[in-house]
């Protein structure tokens, strides 16, 4: 489950910016909280709204950045230029490095992730576990370098436990690879769940790249696509009464992993994966599939009005319909496994209320400890009987500035108010500022 997210230098975000779910004292829809204990609460899902080039999507990109350099980094070479970004519109940034921590809990213990890096090593890095009730260092590492970007720097490790087999893992450890990923590739125990939480729990998807996931997991498991059935005709998607799912030969393999947003090719070689699935191009990597180079054969079975059988390809469905279905499949995986998926662009071609019906799915009681994190510009979602205000964030960002982010809560609202009157009359900004002179 996670804690909270920060990313810093990286893209349109300068500052030091944090996504928590973690819940506020409220007993407003108690149905949306995950309990941990008695004392503790976390949100089942948090909404990211913000005026187009805001940095809504930035976020899930930085999200997204973080775990694939978790996932892959252990296959680079000398010669690879880490994929990294930071914030391009002021100088001294230029030559910082990008920082991104990961606070969260896994099998029982609360975990503590973090690393920067620039474009040519990682600056630093560290991983602090709390099995009771205090934190301890698993290891920390820093990096000394000249600001000769081609000058080799000295990686300073520290380990407080484990240290004779964690020296001899840093010792085959080069400075642009992440000592959790390279740790974890050779056997290292106490690094393994926090790796498998990265490239199984959490889940990232800036693209609908999906749609193969899910139907191989409708192909495969008979239960699984009687559920997705279920929701799409109670989503009254035109009369859907039954999907077969046929699977073709795929004509050739394809790359296991694409970095959609990057300009290099650092993460477009093929890397492994904590479970036994190909990665999609948004990242998604699930308890089964196919390749990512299958192919499907979909026939969607409708009724004439006089009754007889009409059967539609895939694609001559709705976009709406495609979503949905494409969506389903990460989202029932991570609320039966409990895991986390972010989604940037959530209501892309659906209609308002069936994207509604995704997230009150998602916040329902069959949802018991999974979390959901998603970017929208669906205002209509912002209802005070549908989300708390601790779920609730705002990127806003003027122009050739940085991107900031802030919660609901951090405004003078109450519960009781019209959120989404209260965001579009901008009392919490992130809403764009048009200039009308262009209609004169």
């Amino acid at each position: 489950m996670l804690l909270e997210f920060s990313v810093e230098n990286f893209l349109s975000f300068k500052d030091r910016v944090s996504l928590s779910l973690d819940s506020s004292a409220s007993k407003k829809l108690s149905c949306n909280l995950i309990e941990v204990s008695e004392k503790e609460r976390l949100l089942k899902s948090a909404v990211v709204y913000g005026a187009n080039a805001s940095g809504k999507s930035n976020l899930v990109k930085a999200l997204f950045f973080m775990r694939n350099m978790v996932a892959h980094s252990h296959n680079f070479n000398i010669d690879t230029r880490i994929p990294v970004t930071p914030f391009r519109l002021d100088r001294e940034c230029l030559e910082k490095p990008s920082c991104f921590e990961l606070k969260f809990v896994h099998e029982g213990v609360r975990y503590r992730y973090g690393f920067s890096c620039d474009r040519w090593r990682v600056i630093d890095e560290y991983l602090f576990e709390r099995p009771g009730k205090r934190e301890r260092a698993v290891f920390k590492r820093k990096n000394s370098f000249e600001k000769d970007s081609s000058a080799k720097g000295i990686s300073e490790f520290h380990f407080p436990v484990d240290k004779k087999q964690q020296e001899l893992i840093s010792s085959q450890t080069i400075e642009k690879t992440l000592y959790l990923s390279r740790a974890t590739q050779l056997g290292y125990e106490k690094t393994r769940p926090v790796y498998e939480f990265f490239t199984g729990s959490l889940q990232v998807s800036l693209t609908s790249g999906w749609e193969n996931y899910t139907l191989e997991r409708m192909h495969s498991d008979e239960v699984f696509k009687a559920r997705v059935i279920e929701v799409l005709k109670k989503a009254d998607f035109g009369g859907i009464e039954e999907i077969t799912v046929k699977k073709l030969k795929s004509p050739s393999p394809a790359p296991e992993f694409v970095f959609e947003y990057s300009p290099t090719d650092a993460f477009k070689s093929s890397g492994s994966s904590a479970r036994p699935a190909a990665m999609s191009a948004s990242g998604y990597g699930g308890a089964s599939g196919g390749a990512y180079g299958d192919s499907y054969e979909v026939r969607i079975r409708h009724r004439t009005e006089s009754g007889d059988a009409v059967y539609f390809d895939l694609r001559e469905e709705s976009e709406g319909t495609r979503k949905t279905l494409t969506l389903l499949g990460p989202l029932f995986d991570v609320m039966d496994a409990g895991g986390v998926l972010f989604i940037d662009e959530l209501e892309s071609s659906l209609h308002p209320e069936i994207t509604r019906l995704l997230i009150r799915l998602f916040n329902s009681k069959k949802n018991s400890r999974a979390q959901m994190v998603f970017t929208t510009h669906d205002t209509n979602l912002l209802d005070n009987e549908l989300f708390r205000r601790d779920q609730i964030y705002f990127c806003t960002k003027e122009p050739n500035r940085h991107t900031e982010l802030a919660s609901l809560l951090d405004f003078d609202i109450r519960q009781e108010i019209d959120f989404e009157r209260a965001y579009l009359t901008g009392r919490v900004g992130g809403v764009p500022i048009v200039d009308e002179t262009l209609l004169y």
